[in-house]
């Protein structure tokens, strides 16, 4: 037993594992849906980029650098105005509303004015209409007199349009009328007539809605074409502008950043492209005279103190002198002012310099603490030369502390003029730190989008896309496919591979549509490769009833739809062929069709045999071929199957025929073909391919071997023609002439 089970695995392993020609056999099945995918995509993408708009790039490129003075002697005052800005804090700059805020509302691109066009493929009709040359006809003509729709060659520009807060963002819809006349609507109420070239507003009007204002600078349209206007939000547009402008620095730390910008139209492209960049220019000369004219007013704020306090101290050193008879100082004292005059000028010009820094950086910022240093250490000399003017007399200490503050102020004051003049010229000369090296240029091919790499891709994704759902497709199938399948996974041994029929669909079709039955396929077409391969079964079949020990065979499958019935009808036409005389018995009692086969009658039949054994209902079906039909469905058929009428039934006929064949129902549905299987000698499975899983047969022949049924072998019914399969089991036709 363990042998038997080792052997069992290791023949079921291999059907575990995909090979290559598996996996090629199940592409060229479902060829027809990868085709199909491939081709839709395809189709697909080329209208898209028939559709699709076309986008343009404008780009530019400008420098940021550090600022050099003109001043020549005043570098020392320029440099508090020249830091070198990094290049990431100059594209945050650009775009920034600061910048493009102003741009939007220079260039009305918070306007919205454009033609409706009909959905889908009305904008790609309206941008490929060229008028011809000698044309009156400016405009194209509407398909199926759809008027209102724009379909080539409408313009509108709008120069001005101002709409209330709450209507921010809302369409309206612009009528073009006569002579340049419109008429504005929102949500169908009419709420403003107006004439191209003239400012029209609600003010005037009698209207619901106020406070709109529509100055139309270019209208062309055929009377009845509609236009959507809107007013966007400022943070909108910004937005909108944001997402189309593109800043990225050149190289690295270069200084040299590149603008683009995209968009459908190129001259609008490098319009605001252009825009973009003169607003960043001047904004960035107006930083720099901005910063110099802060400086300019703490100065001049600053300038009546220091002048009042010059005429302070030379006013009080004048009046000492006058009192106590004092002219000059000595060389000593005149050695140790100088020195004096120095420090306290140094602490006024470090004290003004602090104050001016304080308004830019908090007492923390590294700046103010190292200017704060620089004071404690000029203080500290100052005391220093006090400790040394101690030993002079009184009057010339005073004199020397009030020459001292003459000097300083003096001194202070000058330089404070000195200062404020320069601030003038930097000022007045301001050019900022950013230099324009290539203006905005439109690219005359559009960047977007890129049809090659488009189709090419949707080509591909249609084709991975078909076959995947062909794979997947294989993957639901959990039936069965292959012979080898069959006994690898249900241990039957399988007598006949019978292929899909299309001659027996066509049959089947016209005995429908013609209401008459006849349709066997062993008698209308007996050269099809279905009944080639009956005609192998009844081969096998003959060995096999060498073993058996009576004639009757049994016919069944494990669920509904197999082709059971298809294979004992024609199968018993067959067997009578060779001569041997037949019986086929419908013993489907309950949904049973056998005698449709034949174009028989069936309102008598089995059942009705069984429950009058003196009637008989057998008829003929062909040369050497009888038949018993089901008859009318009885409410009780497993129990007149169990009866001993059946059995007695079943011993005449096979004394009287060659072979018996029985048609049976399906295993899995109903328990009849066990009742019936225990009285034949040989009984067939019946599978169709890609229909019953190989759980299923294994479970419906352990339900007939539990019942004492002796499962002969199975029968693959309808193969799926494919390559590989009919090379591999033999499938070929032929005819002598």
């Amino acid at each position: 037993m363990t042998q038997q089970q080792n052997t069992q695995q290791q023949t079921q392993r291999p059907a575990d594992v995909i090979s290559l020609s598996e996996i090629l056999e199940i592409i060229l099945n479902g060829k027809c849906w990868i085709i199909g995918s491939t081709v839709l995509f395809a189709v697909g993408a080329l209208f898209y980029l028939w559709i699709a708009t076309p986008i343009y790039s404008a780009n530019a490129l400008v420098q940021v650098e550090s600022q050099k003075s003109p001043l020549g002697g005043l570098v020392e005052m320029s440099e508090a105005f020249s830091g070198e800005s990094p290049s990431e804090a100059e594209i945050e700059v650009i775009r920034s509303r600061f910048v493009l805020g102003r741009v939007v509302e220079n260039e009305k691109l918070n306007i919205v004015a454009q033609p409706d066009y009909f959905p889908v493929i009305g904008e790609a009709i309206a941008r490929r209409y060229r008028p011809e040359p000698d044309s009156t006809e400016r405009f194209n003509s509407p398909l199926l007199w759809m008027s209102s729709f724009a379909w080539g060659g409408e313009r509108i520009q709008v120069a001005r349009f101002n709409v209330p807060e709450g209507l921010r963002d809302e369409g309206f819809t612009l009528v073009a009328g006569e002579n340049g006349q419109y008429e504005l609507r929102f949500d169908d109420q009419t709420v403003l007539h107006g004439r191209v070239g003239e400012l029209s507003s609600t003010g005037s009007t009698s209207t619901t809605i106020g406070g709109i204002e529509l100055f139309v600078t270019q209208l062309e349209a055929r009377p009845g074409t509609h236009f959507t206007l809107a007013k966007l939000p400022l943070i909108s547009a910004v937005q909108n502008l944001q997402e189309r402008l593109s800043v990225s620095e050149k190289g690295k730390k270069t200084g040299v950043l590149s603008l683009s910008i995209t968009g459908p139209s190129p001259a609008e492209n490098r319009q605001t492209l252009e825009a973009v960049i003169q607003r960043y220019l001047r904004q960035n000369v107006e930083r720099v005279s901005a910063e110099a004219q802060n400086s300019l007013e703490f100065l001049e704020a600053q300038l009546p103190e220091v002048k009042a306090e010059v005429e302070l101290a030379e006013s009080r050193l004048n009046r000492y002198r006058l009192e106590n008879q004092t002219v000059d100082l000595t060389l000593e004292t005149q050695a140790v002012l100088e020195q004096a005059v120095t420090i306290d000028t140094e602490l006024a010009q470090l004290d003004i310099q602090i104050q001016q820094m304080s308004q830019r950086y908090t007492p923390s910022h590294p700046i103010m603490i190292e200017l704060a240093n620089q004071r404690k250490f000029l203080e500290e000399r100052k005391k220093a030369f006090i400790g040394e003017t101690e030993n002079l007399p009184q009057t010339q200490q005073e004199v020397l502390r009030l020459a001292r503050d003459v000097e300083v102020n003096t001194l202070v004051y000058t330089e404070l003029l000195n200062k404020a003049q320069e601030l003038k010229i930097v000022r007045a000369s301001a050019v900022g730190n950013v230099r324009i090296l290539d203006h905005a240029l439109s690219a005359i091919k559009p960047v977007k989008p890129k049809k090659a790499l488009i189709a090419v891709l949707a080509t591909l994704l249609g084709g991975m896309l078909g076959m995947g759902m062909v794979f997947v497709r294989d993957m639901l199938r959990q039936g069965v496919k292959t012979p080898e399948e069959v006994e690898a996974k249900t241990g039957l041994p399988v007598y006949a591979t019978i292929p899909d029929s299309e001659q027996l669909k066509l049959l089947e079709r016209n005995a429908r549509k013609s209401g008459r039955g006849d349709f066997l396929l062993a008698r209308s077409a007996p050269k099809d490769l279905a009944i080639e391969s009956l005609r192998s079964l009844r081969t096998n079949l003959a060995f096999a009833l060498m073993e058996a020990p009576n004639n009757r065979i049994m016919i069944t499958g494990p669920s509904p739809g197999v082709g059971k019935s298809f294979v004992s009808a024609n199968l018993a036409e067959l067997l009578a062929e060779t001569g041997k005389k037949v019986l086929l018995i419908g013993a489907d009692l309950r949904k049973g069709h056998l005698h449709k086969n034949f174009g028989l009658p069936g309102d008598k039949g089995l059942a009705d045999m069984l429950v009058d054994p003196a009637l008989n209902t057998i008829v003929p079906a062909g040369e050497n071929l009888h038949m018993i039909a089901g008859g009318k469905y009885p409410p009780n058929p497993s129990e007149l199957l169990m009866s001993p009428n059946f059995t007695q039934l079943l011993e005449k006929v096979s004394a009287q025929y060659d072979v018996v064949i029985i048609d049976t129902p399906p295993v899995l549905a109903v328990t009849d073909a066990a009742i019936i299987g225990e009285q034949c000698g040989t009984t067939f499975m019946v599978v169709r391919a890609e229909l019953n899983p190989a759980r299923e047969i294994d479970y419906a022949t352990k339900r007939l071997q539990q019942a004492g049924v002796n499962v002969r072998g199975a029968v693959l019914n309808g193969l799926v023609k494919t390559s590989s399969r009919y090379g591999n089991y033999g499938y070929y036709q032929y005819s002598y002439d």
